[in-house]
């Protein structure tokens, strides 16, 4: 959907559940990802007659709006992005096609959450952005100034080291 062209209720409706997801892996608590998700859709509202569909989807832009929001939250809240965030479930839509996905459902949801501290910064990010907001790798490179090849060998990467830490437990 285009600025103009509709009401941004459709947006919101569309994509409110993987902005919460992507932001609920990045804070600490679902309350705390209810008020963060709160204002990615504040922010983005007051934005949209600026979105440009050239540029990406209207997911990959709610997503980088909420990764600012989010670093926006750590920083009032006097910290900076955990290393070990006690993220929720990663379930959700992922196609069955999808043998990360599909590692991350087998292995449960809440065992991988805890076991996220394990990854990197830019692990975990690419984690989030792939299973949280459901983006594309052509849409996690972008977010991520990498190519899709490299955004797709991220989220490979991360689920690999996470299936070994899971195995070595």
């Amino acid at each position: 959907m285009q600025p103009g062209t509709g009401g941004f209720a459709e947006v919101y409706a569309a994509h409110v559940a993987p902005v919460w997801r992507y932001v609920r892996l990045r804070v600490p608590a679902d309350s705390d990802a209810e008020d963060v998700t709160s204002q990615v859709f504040e922010r983005a509202i007051r934005a949209w007659p600026g979105y440009d569909p050239a540029r990406g989807s209207v997911g990959a832009w709610l997503t980088g709006i909420a990764r600012y929001t989010v670093a926006d939250w750590w920083r009032r809240a006097g910290r900076e992005l955990p290393t070990d965030p006690a993220a929720p479930s990663l379930a959700g839509g992922t196609a069955d096609d999808d043998p990360e996905g599909e590692v991350l459902r087998r292995l449960g949801a809440d065992e991988v959450r805890r076991r996220l501290g394990h990854l990197t910064p830019r692990e975990r990010e690419a984690v989030a952005l792939r299973f949280g907001s459901e983006l594309t790798s052509a849409e996690i490179g972008a977010l991520l100034d990498v190519t899709p090849s490299a955004a797709r060998m991220l989220v490979h990467r991360a689920v690999g080291r996470l299936r070994e830490v899971l195995a070595d437990e």
